[in-house]
């Protein structure tokens, strides 16, 4: 299985950080950097059964309906969210959080992918996920007025704890 991981250090509390993801600003602020997307209805919340349903552009002037249920959730810790029909085979996405002190933690975006052709596809595939991560991670320390310091940001054969 091939996994993408985006991690950094967030000069925040863990709690402070999961609470931007949990609010309204962090759908609205982290979907929104993705241009081209239209967001057909937003998930109330992150709980477990929560459906995010989006049209995205695969290619130019072709966009699929994207729909994404949160399976996953334990406050201050991680929320899942698992593809239900789109364009990848599978995609699970983990967003775990780990303090390292009260004002300090980790965030790792934790995707399980698979698209058509992968041995190709992965390849063209790792710039657009590592620019989207990387500028998700940017614009929620913006948000939050923290300092962030990526940590590791590409694919990976395991998990990164």
């Amino acid at each position: 299985m091939t996994y993408f991981i985006c991690q950094s250090e967030f000069s925040v509390s863990r709690e402070r950080l999961f609470s931007f993801h949990e609010g309204p600003d962090g759908f609205r602020i982290l979907v929104g950097l993705s241009k081209g997307i239209e967001v057909i209805s937003s998930p109330k919340s992150l709980s477990i059964g929560e459906l995010a349903i989006m049209r995205i552009p695969v290619f130019p002037l072709l966009k699929v309906k994207w729909i994404a249920k949160h399976i996953e959730y334990e406050r201050n810790v991680l929320f899942t969210d698992m593809q239900m029909e789109g364009p990848f085979q599978i995609f699970k996405h983990r967003h775990k959080f780990r303090a390292l002190t009260e004002d300090s933690c980790v965030l790792t975006d934790e995707i399980e992918v698979q698209f058509w052709f992968w041995p190709v596809t992965r390849w063209f595939l790792l710039p657009i996920l590592k620019k989207q991560f990387q500028a998700r991670h940017k614009s929620t320390a913006e948000f939050l007025g923290c300092k962030q310091k990526l940590m590791f940001c590409g694919y990976s054969i395991s998990i990164i704890d």
